[in-house]
């Protein structure tokens, strides 16, 4: 599953959306999602993930800023 598949599935899940119905380019704010939703959805993403946002603040507008951060965290993570 690619990291924008799992956060449309988590977000059709917390938001209580047809997962078909949320695309890449779809804004945050569209969705309903409020910041409580987004920092909830954050930590749901890294236990998905195995990652940290840390205490950066990533500027979210739309789902694909979302998974495209979780593809940097991703790549950037040290080898284990």
């Amino acid at each position: 599953m690619t990291s924008f598949s799992t956060v449309a599935k988590l977000l059709s899940e917390r938001l209580e959306l047809d997962v078909n119905t949320i695309l890449p380019d779809t804004e945050l704010v569209t969705l309903g999602a409020d910041s409580l939703t987004v920092a909830e959805l954050m930590f749901d993403l890294e236990d998905e993930f195995d990652i940290s946002f840390g205490d950066e603040r990533p500027s979210l507008v739309i789902v694909q800023d979302i998974a495209d951060n979780i593809d940097r965290l991703i790549n950037n993570k040290p080898a284990a």
